[in-house]
């Protein structure tokens, strides 16, 4: 009897099969999920065009697309996993108001917290790496501790 979504000794698989058919090779492809305190130091290490804010924390497939995104082989390759983890997470803001750049959210993870701000064109954490948690003052804030 004939098993159908095999690949037979021609190579080719057989597609008449309803259920769904694994290439081989493809599943094996899978990252464990980074570290969530390194993740969000990873996603907000970079400048991203647009304002936006953050509105939801990082699951466990996002903390995986960054882990994929620290392995890629070309630039174009990263920020295109951390840009899709990036919208995923969060929302449109109104463009600044003038030249400065203006302090949108801090999000405070650990003992870190990473001020954003909007300058320009894009959505940034100033100074990168975040700073220590006792030297920010009271501004919005998402604390990804507990969301």
């Amino acid at each position: 009897m004939r098993q159908f979504g095999r690949i037979a000794t021609d190579g080719y698989i057989d597609l008449r099969d309803p259920r769904r058919v694994r290439t081989p090779g493809a599943w094996e492809n899978r990252a464990e999920p980074m570290p969530e305190d390194q993740a969000i130091a990873f996603l907000l290490s970079h400048s991203f065009p647009g304002h936006r804010r953050v509105v939801r924390s990082l699951t466990t497939a996002h903390r995986r697309r960054i882990r994929m995104a620290t392995w890629a082989e070309s630039v174009e390759e990263r920020m295109s996993l951390v840009d899709s983890v990036w919208r995923a997470i969060t929302e449109p803001v109104l463009p600044p108001s003038g030249d400065e750049a203006e302090l949108i959210q801090v999000i405070h993870y650990g003992d870190r917290d990473y001020p954003l701000y909007i300058q320009g064109n894009v959505t940034r954490v100033i100074p990168s790496g975040g700073v220590p948690a006792e030297v920010m003052a009271t501004v919005p804030a998402l604390d990804l501790r507990t969301a």
